[in-house]
Parts: structure tokens; sequence; C-alpha cells
């Protein structure tokens, strides 16, 4: 028996587009089970009046004020099978999705996990700023591998796994929670396989703002967790670098009038804006290709506002994590 486990909070039109996409999958769930964080939508009221297809259970739980993590741990601890598939409201899902995620498991009953295959799909950017990020990360996708870290949004394990690990850590607030569990679940060793082709379409958002926002999310989660430290410092550093070598070198030329040392800071300066502009090339000439206007102010825009919420929030999430969240960092450890 499998069951499909979501959460969601206000996102009543995307519950919609999760029953009209799973009704149809050409393998159905055995149960549904959500739980609504407390949404003020109409969500939790369209989920107690939704009928599931013929021969699927419906489960639907509102714990309200709880984190994705609680509502995941919530969901699976309530399902009833012995197979758990995970996906994120906001997706969209090709009919074959669900029957090849857990179809390794059956061919297989020795295979503990499935890693589910998800990328975007550029007919379903709805804005130049979901083009932007598209051009600006390269296409958004993951093609499964039995090695790959699985996400949430399309993922199946057994049950029994879930309970040896303890769950998602319900100490991170926000973010990053599947992250952690899927790190765990290479640390164990479990017996992996993956569904590689992509049936799992994930839905960009449409403003700058949401860019960031997300951003600063993740990397609050991820601050809290204590991981990708690196990268929070090679960013942070480089822009910090880039930032002060400018100002420097303005306020050496206005105070002491010496060109050279002024021309040398914001050498320094511009050499790393340069080379991100160079990185940055093919995606303008996506954009372009794309129509989308301004390509090049987008694209630095985006790149620098995106870093900026993304370390702010990992320093915010790894101060809180220095006392809230102790028993995620517990666990990492033994990764």
């Amino acid at each position: 028996m499998h069951s499909l486990v979501t959460t969601v909070l206000n996102d009543k039109r995307g519950l919609e587009i999760f029953f009209e996409q799973i009704a149809v999958q050409r393998l159905l769930p055995d149960e549904i089970v959500i739980v609504d964080g407390g949404s003020t939508d109409g969500s939790w009221e369209f989920m107690q009046e939704r009928q599931p297809p013929e021969g699927v259970s419906l489960i639907v739980k509102q714990e309200k004020g709880c984190n994705v993590a609680q509502g995941r741990n919530l969901a699976i601890a309530i399902a009833s099978g012995d197979i758990i598939v995970s996906t994120d409201i906001g997706c969209r899902w090709d009919k074959k999705w669900l029957a090849e995620l857990v179809q390794p498991m059956f061919d297989d009953p020795n295979v503990d996990v499935v890693i589910g295959s998800w990328g975007v799909r550029p007919e379903d950017l709805e804005s130049d700023w979901a083009r932007t990020e598209y051009a600006y990360r390269g296409g958004l996708k993951l093609q499964a591998t039995p090695e790959s870290l699985g996400i949430s949004r399309s993922i199946a394990y057994k049950k029994t796994v879930w309970e040896k690990i303890d769950g998602y850590p319900e100490d991170l607030t926000l973010a990053c929670d599947d992250v952690v569990y899927n790190k765990q679940l290479k640390q164990m060793k479990c017996k992996s396989a993956a569904a590689p082709k992509i049936r799992c379409y994930w839905l960009r958002h449409k403003t700058l703002k949401q860019f960031c926002k997300e951003e600063w999310r993740n990397f609050f989660g991820a601050g809290e967790a204590a991981i990708w430290q690196k990268h929070f410092v090679l960013v942070t550093g480089r822009i910090l670098l880039e930032l002060f070598s400018l100002i420097i070198g303005i306020v050496i030329l206005l105070v002491t009038s010496d060109s050279r040392i002024s021309v040398f800071f914001v050498i320094v300066g511009m050499v790393s804006v340069m080379q991100r502009l160079l990185r940055l090339q093919n995606a303008a000439t996506q954009l372009i290709i794309m129509n989308v206007p301004h390509p090049w102010f987008k694209l630095i825009v985006f790149e620098y506002m995106t870093k900026i919420y993304g370390m702010i929030g990992y320093a915010q999430g790894f101060r809180r994590g220095l006392s809230q969240c102790q028993q995620c960092r517990q666990r990492l450890k033994s990764v």
C-alpha cells in the first residue's frame, strides 16, 4: 500500500490542480494524506468537501501554525501505507509520475528510497522575472540517479526508513528540512533507485520580491541547520569585496587625491563584477531569445538581490540555530 502525502498553506488553486491531476494518474495512490497549516483562503474547506477518486482514501488534517517539517511528519504518521510518496502543492504532474516513481519498489522489494526527477518547463513561466531565474540558473531540473540528493516534491521511501531517521527535523523553521532528511538517507546507506524521467513540474514565482523571499527562506533554513557554510562565506565575502573595494577607492580619491591607489581598489572590485557579467552572458543570450526586455539589467538585479537576501537569511538562521536547532545540527554531525 502506498500513501501520497503533502502539506498546504493558503493555496486553494494549487489544491484544485493537485486533485485534478492525481485523479488521472495511471496508478492511483491507495491513500492521500494532506496536512493544512492553518489556511485562511478556503483551502481547508475545499479539502473537506473534496471527494477523492474511487478507491482512494482521503485524510485531511489541520494543524494551525505547524511548519513544513511538522506537517510532513504528521501526514506520514497518519498514513497507513508502507510506502510513502511525497510531493508539494504548487507543482504539476504528468499522468505517469506516480507509477514511475513507485515502480522500482514494486520491482525490487529491497529498494528503500526512489529519488524522483523534477524540472521547470519554460511554458509554465508566467513572468519575465520567472524567465530571468530560469535562464540565470541554466534551467531548473533534477535528472535523478540513485546517488542524487532527493527533494520532497518528488520522492518515495518506505515508512520504516522515516521511522529510523526519526522523521523530518521539526526544529527548522521554514526550509531545508528535506535536505537534512535526505542527507540522513544517504548516511544510512539505504538501497536507492531513481525515476529518471521528469514527470513532476515545479511552478515558479512571478515577482522579484517572491524570489528574494524564497531565497531568504531557503538560506535561513540552511543557516539554522549550519549547512552550506562554505557557500555563505564565499558569496558574502565576494559581495563585500566588491562593495568595499569601490567605496575605499572612491574615499581614497576624495581624501588624498592619489589616483593610483584609488584606481587599484576600483579595479579589484570591477574585476569581480566583470567575472559575474561574463558568467551571465549565456543567460542574457537565452533571455534575448525568450524576448525578455532589458535582460542584462534583470540578470544583474536578480543576481545581487537574491544573493543579498539569501546571505542575510543565512546569517539570521545561523544565529537562531545556535540556540533553537541543536537537535538538527546533532543529526548532521553523524552524516
